[in-house]
């Protein structure tokens, strides 16, 4: 007889996925993406001593920054990435701390030489209106004449690589399915993923919304910052609306 599975859960994004993130994201070279912005640093002449990275996931990053010698933490509006990343420190013992912040709300945190922003974080932001605002938490958090760098995707992105991307995969005690798509300016991605050990299933459907380089460099123009530069992928070149991903490099 076969048992009967129970139901998909609808959950907040990174809920559970936080439990996998590592596998699914295993894919990703944050040795690469710290030398990258390594080299932003010395290219805008900045070093600082310490770094903060926003929407910081599970801390991989943060932790390879450390390793490098900077005084690095970490923050994300997901408290379930908060504990994996916690977790994974306390591990390998080094002093890296997290707190429990979205890029809405940045309250009560120190100020940083450096603050990131990174993996296409910023497009979580749903409306300019709240791009605004986040722009407004970062300029809190970082020292005067210090650096921020974020990254944004393009819709040349959405459309090569995840306009209706199918992918199946398993680990240690899970499965998952996942389903992107691109349609009215919003990239999604749908989770199904189930536990083996207790036998749940959930499901979790993040939304980016895909902005115009244009629309970018507006929200910025009326911030705070500076922008010293914009970048096409994890080069030097200036960036266009076919480039996969813009770095961008501005001063506080």
């Amino acid at each position: 007889m076969f048992k009967k599975r129970n139901a998909i859960e609808n959950v907040s994004p990174y809920s559970r996925l936080a439990e996998i993130y590592d596998h699914v994201m295993r894919h990703v070279d944050y040795v690469h993406w710290a030398s990258y912005v390594e080299s932003l640093f010395d290219r805008h002449d900045a070093s600082p001593d310490t770094v903060l990275d926003l929407a910081c996931g599970t801390g991989s990053l943060a932790i390879e920054l450390h390793r490098r010698g900077y005084g690095a933490s970490g923050a994300d509006g997901c408290l379930e990435m908060m504990e994996e990343g916690c977790r994974k420190v306390s591990a390998l013992d080094y002093p890296i701390t997290f707190y429990h912040r979205n890029l809405l709300d940045l309250h009560d945190l120190p100020t940083y030489d450096a603050v990131l922003c990174l993996y296409d974080s910023i497009n979580y932001m749903m409306t300019l209106e709240d791009m605004a605002q986040a722009f407004e938490m970062i300029g809190n958090v970082v020292k005067p004449g210090g650096i921020v760098i974020f990254d944004a995707c393009t819709e040349s992105n959405s459309l090569q690589h995840f306009n209706d991307m199918k992918e199946k995969d398993a680990g240690d005690g899970f499965s998952y399915v996942r389903h992107s798509y691109f349609k009215d300016g919003i990239q999604y991605n749908k989770f199904d993923i189930h536990f083996e050990a207790d036998d749940t299933s959930a499901q979790e459907v993040h939304q980016q919304r895909i902005y115009p380089l244009s629309d970018i460099r507006s929200v910025l123009e009326s911030s705070r910052f500076e922008i010293e530069a914009a970048y096409s992928g994890f080069g030097y070149a200036s960036p266009n609306e076919l480039s996969d991903r813009v770095h961008f490099v501005l001063r506080g």
